[in-house]
């Protein structure tokens, strides 16, 4: 699958012959505008995405601020440490108010397909049941289709949770490049530490199988994005792994097609 930022990008998406989208980072339409859209400018970019993908999964990242994104257009405290702040779904649990509104417009899109909610930076199974439940009471009474819910791994507190994160969710994504960052504590833009970025740890493959396995167990699908599910030399090792759902820049598709051993047809 692939990766978007802004809903203009699904053209290319098509001409790759992506199989869906893993990735829509949602917040980066509001940075394009540099403002805050509304509820009906939300609604009408997602169904634009929807209605262009014909029927294949779209999965929407809600507003993923604070951290390596802040920005002048919502309102952050003064932190000392923002990686470590309020940021993800933290964030949103702390300003409902633009989770209510993204829920609201998400909902209105479903109409036309389904509408897949990627939770970001959940820290443990009591956070995503109270923004999943934040979500549903924004859109009680809506006129909506079909909405699945899912956390994404990028914080290792969540992956020791993953049985109960599983159980509860219908889907899942592995955010790769959070994921070592916080697996190592290592900021992945210091260039001092940046040596020490790496997924060529023992640890961290031991990691991916575990949430690997967990999700079998749930029966729970799971899709993994960021850099390392775009790198062709990692593709057969996730395979091996047992991952079949990656989602990379849409550029970036016929090269793990090819290291996937996809038939020439297939890389079309």
């Amino acid at each position: 699958m692939a990766n978007i930022n802004l809903a203009a990008e699904v053209k290319t998406v098509r001409r790759m012959k992506a199989e869906g989208i893993g990735l829509y980072r949602t917040e980066m339409e509001f940075f394009a505008a540099g403002r805050l859209l509304d509820e009906d400018e939300q609604a009408d970019r997602y169904a634009r995405v929807l209605k262009a993908m014909d029927s294949q999964p779209v999965y929407f990242r809600l507003l993923d601020l604070g951290g390596d994104k802040p920005s002048p257009l919502f309102e952050f405290p003064a932190e000392e440490n923002p990686s470590l702040g309020l940021r993800g779904t933290r964030y949103l649990l702390s300003r409902p108010d633009l989770l209510r509104t993204q829920a609201r417009a998400l909902a209105r899109a479903s109409r036309h397909a389904t509408v897949h909610v990627m939770y970001p930076m959940v820290v443990g199974v009591d956070q995503f049941r109270r923004a999943r439940r934040l979500f549903l009471e924004a859109t009680a009474g809506l006129r909506k289709g079909d909405i699945r819910h899912g956390p994404m791994f990028e914080v290792p507190a969540a992956v020791f949770e993953a049985p109960e994160l599983l159980a509860e969710a219908d889907f899942a994504s592995i955010g790769s490049n959070d994921l070592v960052q916080y697996l190592f504590a290592v900021d992945r833009n210091n260039e001092n530490v940046a040596h020490d970025y790496s997924p060529d740890r023992p640890v961290f493959w031991r990691v991916l199988g575990d949430l690997v396995r967990a999700a079998r167990e749930a029966g729970c699908p799971l899709s993994i994005c960021g850099e390392l599910a775009s790198e062709p030399a990692y593709t057969r090792r996730l395979l091996a792994l047992g991952v079949r759902t990656v989602s990379v820049s849409p550029r970036l598709i016929p090269g793990v097609r090819l290291a996937a051993g996809a038939t020439p047809e297939q890389r079309r």
